[in-house]
């Protein structure tokens, strides 16, 4: 049993990895366009399709195919926020959610057309790794050196460029920013792409591990949103460390009973949590 547990203790740390490249975007949206983007789950969604698309219909190389990705989704996320977001900017949080869960609808129904129902994967042939009598999924692992690298180069991203910097200024001060001739709407722009390009990382590490089908991105999206929340919104550290203590609880959890009682913990802590610590992990408590 002891063995047991140490084996799924550490593929529930690389499991971590998985969700935190989930939460990269949804984080640096927030953040700085302070708009909950529901439909980011469908992004990478879309993205996985994308790379499925190109590498059995063109029998193009995955790592292309995964850089092409990432552009489409650069893209749409400039093209979402120009077409549904900027227009309600300034309006109730309600509309901005009813509008977003309407782009979801769109979203998975135009997969639905497009490539069916079905479950849709790529098969890779990747050796399991093991130390002694522990077994480590080979796609947990690259996820997890993946989410590593990608919060790496985020922060350098955020903290040594010209863009970076404008974008965590637009995140801390809308009104001095604007003072300094920097235009807000051209940094939610940027913003929005980044984030699209995150959720292309995403799915082209979601690739070996997960088919995909047109609801897949709802499936993910509330585990997403849990951990923003539990990690601070707008944290990126605060979302990374929540990933990994969802990761570990769930695969424990789920060894120890099953994988439906092991979502039921999750959300159990996070309730407990949310109680002792509303703004999260390592979030900021808001003035009133």
């Amino acid at each position: 049993m002891e063995q047991l547990i140490l084996s799924a203790t550490l593929n529930g740390v690389l499991l971590g990895g998985v969700l935190a490249l989930l939460v990269f975007g949804l984080n640096l949206i927030f953040g700085v366009v302070k708009i909950i983007h529901l439909a980011y789950g469908q992004f990478v969604m879309l993205g996985m399709y994308v790379i499925f698309f190109l590498v059995t219909t063109y029998k193009m190389n995955i790592f292309i195919a995964s850089i092409i990705s990432c552009i489409i989704l650069g893209l749409l996320g400039i093209l979402l926020q120009m077409i549904v977001i900027n227009p309600l900017l300034k309006s109730p949080r309600l509309n901005q959610l009813l509008a977003l869960a309407g782009v979801i609808i769109i979203f998975e129904n135009m997969a639905m057309v497009l490539w069916g129902a079905d479950y849709r994967g790529i098969k890779l042939l990747l050796p399991v790794i093991h130390f002694g009598s522990l077994f480590v999924r080979t796609s947990y692992l690259v996820a997890f050196i993946g989410a590593i690298l990608t919060l790496l180069a985020l922060t350098l991203f955020l903290n040594r460029t010209y863009v970076g910097i404008a974008i965590r200024a637009t995140a801390q001060d809308l009104d001095s920013i604007q003072l300094m001739g920097i235009n807000p709407k051209w940094v939610y722009l940027i913003t929005q792409a980044t984030g699209g390009i995150l959720s292309g990382i995403a799915a082209s590490f979601f690739m070996p591990i997960y088919a995909v089908h047109p609801h897949f991105g709802s499936a993910f999206t509330l585990m997403a949103f849990i951990i923003v929340i539990l990690g601070g919104m707008g944290n990126f550290l605060g979302g990374f460390i929540s990933a990994f203590i969802i990761g570990v609880v769930t695969s424990i959890s789920a060894v120890l009973t099953s994988t439906e009682i092991a979502d039921s913990i999750d959300l159990i802590i996070f309730i407990l949590i949310m109680l002792v610590r509303p703004q999260g992990l390592l979030g900021i408590r808001e003035s009133r």
